[in-house]
């Protein structure tokens, strides 16, 4: 029985697709006659490489060359590299393993330079393919080793799921199932976390396949069971319904259960001649012929046996019309390559005769330039001038701000700084004295792990603000994903949530928002940081997201001691001054200061609602996606 039927029906669609006629290449034939640029007619090309890549990998080459070759004389890498690509696949369609090999590295190269780490993991990835398909195990690891470490930098949830999912693939067609599972259930969960329920099954069907292989019939029906509870819910297209129920019918043959196994290689069948689809219909009979030679049945085998090489016999046939179709469409590209050819000649004639009028047409736009250039020149200078005093006054201005940030680092440096290192240098002194009680060292010992947690904040801190201030860059407005910034910050409070006992909750019903990523983490870690600091022991912090018409709230809310109206206003003017927490926890005054400052970069506002002893809640409110 062959392994890996539930990626069949793409196979069909490559057949069907080579049937259509020839429409869409004369079109662009003709396109191509009439384009006149060069970025035009690359991406003519282009198209043209993408109608003959399933049915003529040699002619798809053919035009990817020539749009490689515009690309390389507009000085366009991203083009050159995508060529390289496209043309390294097409030889992979050929079995020309080192042509192929050649053309991905080349591609490599250049998504190297131009630092395009998506493009780069999936070049990587392809070059791992090649080495699989020659069977050099150790060059196929090798390179997927190198795209896994590129796509964990990259943080590309998606894109991680798919390399974890072609390993566990290649493992199990080393007979390597445990590695196989391991990679495969990664792929699975990564894509439920994500969300990607279409990527999660197939990663589950993947699953279930490596189950089989093992004779683990039981687990593999699980599998194949959640995936067809999905298919079911989600209406999946018949071609995929065909090719699960193959499956299934494989494994329950492969358990004994034959008259279950025999009810889904019809339903199997069924679809596939709802959709048109004979490789999965021939593959049905060709399994359910091994299912009766192992009855012992072999009346049915023979059947089923002939019905699978009707099927194939047939399909040779559509191949076989299908070349005769092609050779035609190759006739008629190389026809219209002619006339292209004989009216690029006339072409050349005409442009000839327009040389003169355009000889004395340009020295007509000389003198009249000429008198334009004079002109210019003196404005260009005036210009200039202005744009000096400009400069100037901008770079005075600079040296104002920056020295302003300066006194300030200078400030909280030679005031906050140096009382957590008094208190460390203070501990550190009475540690080995045996006179003072163990109970009174652990009570320094905690006073001095609270300044270093402090010290450190404030450190972080300081160095966005300093860096926010000296760079004074656009932060990058994007799509974020709420619930791995709170789970982010809480993973990164939790130390020190923990050491005074206070439980963290999380109520996030607005999953995303509009807003720099960073920002918002940093803006986020101070508010709860704060609210651990000013909470008693055994307290309990809640994290909440909701979505208000056109924005979306992100809400710490804590059981601490509360701000006055006075500390609120001081709050928001800036205006702040640093408070001793409920265990004397220090800090800088700089977190809320920070918090606001950032926010304003991203079109957010920072909203506090306090009561005195009652606790406090600092809002974060952002645009909505």
């Amino acid at each position: 029985m062959y392994k890996y039927l539930y990626g069949i029906f793409f196979l069909c669609t490559a057949l069907q697709a080579t049937a259509q006629n020839n429409f869409q290449a004369d079109s662009l034939l003709k396109a191509s006659e009439t384009e006149q640029s060069d970025s035009g007619k690359m991406k003519i090309y282009n198209k043209l490489a993408n109608y003959y890549i399933d049915n003529n990998a040699a002619k798809a080459i053919e035009y990817l060359e020539k749009a490689k070759t515009i690309a390389e004389k507009l000085k366009r890498p991203l083009n050159v590299a995508n060529n390289f690509y496209s043309i390294g696949f097409c030889y992979l369609l050929k079995a020309d393993y080192e042509k192929s090999l050649y053309n991905y590295q080349e591609s490599i190269k250049i998504y190297e330079k131009l630092k395009d780490s998506f493009r780069l993991s999936n070049a990587l990835m392809s070059v791992g393919n090649v080495y699989l398909q020659n069977k050099d195990t150790k060059k196929t690891n090798e390179y997927y080793d190198k795209a896994e470490i590129l796509i964990v930098a990259m943080n590309d949830s998606q894109q991680l799921a798919s390399i974890y999912d072609t390993r566990g693939i290649t493992y199990d067609q080393q007979a390597k199932y445990d590695s196989a599972l391991l990679h495969l259930h990664m792929a699975y969960n990564i894509s439920l976390l994500i969300k990607d329920m279409e990527y999660a099954m197939n990663s589950l069907s993947n699953i279930g396949l490596a189950y089989k292989h093992q004779f683990k019939n039981t687990e593999a029906l699980n599998c194949f069971d959640t995936v067809l509870t999905y298919f079911k819910k989600t209406n999946a297209p018949a071609d995929r319904m065909a090719a699960l129920y193959n499956n299934v019918a494989a494994t329950l043959a492969q358990a004994g259960n034959y008259t279950k196994a025999l009810e889904a290689f019809n339903k199997s069948i069924e679809y596939a001649q709802q959709t048109g689809s004979p490789t999965i219909e021939m593959e049905n009979y060709h399994n359910m012929s091994d299912m009766f030679g192992s009855m012992k049945n072999y009346e049915q085998q023979t059947q089923y046996l002939k019905k699978y090489y009707q099927i194939k016999d047939s399909i040779f046939n559509i191949d076989s019309r299908n070349q005769l179709t092609q050779m035609e469409a190759d006739y008629q590209v190389e026809k219209k390559n002619n006339e292209i050819v004989k009216k690029d000649a006339e072409v050349v004639k005409q442009k000839s005769q327009r040389n003169v009028f355009l000889i004395i047409s340009i020295a007509a736009v000389l003198l009249l330039t000429a008198g334009i250039f004079l002109y210019n020149r003196i404005h260009k200078t005036n210009t200039q001038l202005n744009e000096k005093n400009r400069l100037i006054s901008e770079q005075r201005n600079e040296l104002q701000k920056l020295n302003q940030v300066k006194d300030r680092l200078f400030s909280i440096i030679s005031h906050d700084l140096r009382n957590p290192l008094i208190t460390l240098r203070s501990y550190l002194s009475l540690a080995d004295n045996d006179s003072i009680a163990p109970e009174k060292k652990m009570q320094f010992k905690l006073q001095t792990m609270n300044a270093v947690i402090n010290t450190g904040d404030m450190l972080d801190n300081l160095l966005a603000w300093a860096n926010v201030q000296i760079k004074n860059t656009q932060a990058a407005i994007t799509v974020i994903n709420l619930e791995d910034c709170v789970w982010d910050t809480v993973h990164h409070t939790e130390a020190q949530a923990s050491q005074k006992g206070i439980s963290i909750h999380q109520q996030i019903e607005a999953h995303t928002a509009l807003g720099d990523y960073d920002i918002v983490s940093i803006a986020l870690r101070n508010l709860v940081t704060n609210a651990i600091k000013y909470s008693d022991a055994n307290k309990s912090i809640y994290i909440l997201s909701a979505k208000e018409n056109d924005r979306v709230t992100l809400t710490v809310k804590d059981e601490g001691i509360g701000l006055s109206k006075e500390q609120i206003a001081s709050i928001l003017s800036n205006k702040n001054a640093s408070t001793s927490g409920t265990q004397g926890e220090k800090g800088s005054g700089l977190g809320l200061f920070l918090v606001k400052e950032l926010l304003q970069k991203i079109n957010a506002e920072l909203k506090i609602e306090s009561q005195e002893g009652a606790g406090s809640s600092f809002t974060i409110v952002l645009l909505a996606v």
